[in-house]
């Protein structure tokens, strides 16, 4: 009930006539109280007017990642989807090739684990140089010798994903991955010639010592990222000024409250969505197939329940939100970055505490860039202060701490390129 509607109540107990308190009933309810409403339904109708106007497109092109085991694995999942659809595949090892690349290269991939372990703990294990272990085979198990590299191939993916949106006209924001800088590729060392004639690998498994209860085996990273080969409807138009050409790309088939960014080597001069077509503006002159990137919208489900939670990159959609984005605004003061950094709803895991500034970094960095693809060419390092951002950790997944803050960091370092910013978990 609203305060208006409590007043009149409350006004109406007071009178103490009952034929008067009917009149003044009847009054408040057919005039002054239809009036009200009608006032409020004009306000509410103004203010969602301005808030279309604030438009704040920057939550249309969210990104949201999680990781799942490959055995729950939904390839019919409404929002995510695998980053790689090689992760899909068997693990299987071949003696004989693994032999060859062992005596080319030193070493041949095994597998990829992923680590439930904070970012420094992973930093030391990455800086060790051998682990033992052993190979199982039909006959036999025998020892073995493995290393341990950073898998890259999932930071390659949002790497590409920038360049996309480079080529799209759309401005970037940082991907909240937590995930993807906890997997790490095991590689062996150790010759297969102990082998005898048909002896095939059954397992193979590296001692990790104390992180080996922290290691697991097939997981997949997800995101709502769909890849999609799609065709050109009809010829292309010829443009204004006689050099580009316009090309329909249908999407009714997936719908079009989803976003679509093309990727693709070729010139493109703009891409625009109306309704169920993209329309692409290009110097192609020949109708071709598309590499499409379709960007998922959605929410989870209530019923859908992940062993970790699903991270996005998504702001708080509130009006202070969209004016700020509307002006430009720049953050310059302590409350503005505190309701910078809390816009991204992550406060059941990090809590903002305060920043200083430095003249010299860490000498054991806490967090990382969550960019590091986007090189500065403009700055010199030598003669930046530091910036230091410190966050209290509470709540569950502690593990993803130090993570989340470099997510929260290297949004901020775009923001103050002048300085070099670095995080601290209190």
């Amino acid at each position: 009930m609203s305060d208006m509607e409590e007043m009149i109540k409350k006004e109406i107990g007071q009178i103490g006539d009952l034929s008067e308190r009917v009149v003044f009933k009847d009054i408040v309810e057919q005039v002054f109280l239809s009036l009200y409403e009608t006032n409020q339904e004009m306000y509410s109708a103004l203010e969602h007017c301005i808030m279309d106007d604030l438009s704040f497109d920057i939550n249309r092109y969210r990104i949201c990642t999680g990781i799942v085991e490959k055995e729950y694995l939904d390839r019919t999942h409404h929002l995510l989807s695998p980053m790689i659809e090689n992760d899909l595949a068997e693990n299987s090892y071949d003696a004989f090739m693994m032999d060859k690349q062992l005596q080319e290269k030193g070493c041949v991939y095994v597998k990829t684990l992923f680590l439930e372990c904070d970012f420094m703990q992973i930093q030391k294990l990455l800086q060790k140089e051998k682990f033992g272990g052993s190979i199982r085979t039909s006959k036999d198990s025998y020892p073995a010798e493995f290393i341990l590299k950073r898998n890259e191939s999932y930071l390659k993916e949002i790497a590409h994903l920038y360049e996309v949106f480079t080529s799209n006209g759309i401005a970037w924001q940082t991907v909240n991955a937590p995930y993807l800088y906890k997997f790490v590729d095991v590689y062996m060392t150790s010759d297969l010639c102990k082998f005898s004639q048909g002896e095939e690998i059954t397992a193979i498994e590296p001692e990790l010592e104390e992180y080996g209860e922290w290691a697991h085996e097939n997981y997949i990273p997800l995101w709502n990222i769909r890849k999609l080969k799609l065709n050109s409807v009809g010829f292309p138009v010829p443009c204004e000024d006689h050099k580009s050409f316009e090309h329909v790309i249908s999407i009714r088939e997936y719908g079009n409250e989803h976003v679509y960014l093309i990727d693709d080597s070729a010139h493109i001069l703009n891409v625009r969505q109306s309704e169920n077509r993209l329309l692409v503006m290009g110097d192609m002159p020949e109708a071709r197939k598309w590499q499409v990137y379709m960007i998922r919208s959605g929410q989870n489900r209530k019923f859908e329940r992940f062993t970790y939670p699903v991270m996005t990159n998504q702001r708080k959609d509130e009006f202070v939100e969209r004016f700020f984005q509307r002006q430009g605004v720049k953050v310059r003061t302590a409350s503005e970055l505190r309701r910078f950094l809390e816009g991204f709803g992550l406060a059941e895991y990090v809590e903002f505490s305060g920043h200083e500034l430095t003249d010299q970094r860490r000498a054991v960095p806490e967090t990382y860039s969550m960019n590091s693809f986007i090189i500065d060419e403009l700055r010199d390092n030598a003669y930046r202060k530091c910036l230091l951002l410190k966050f209290k950790g509470k709540g569950k997944n502690r593990f993803l701490l130090r993570d989340l803050i470099s997510f929260l960091v290297s949004e901020v370092q775009m923001l103050y390129p002048e300085y070099l910013c670095e995080g601290e978990l209190l």
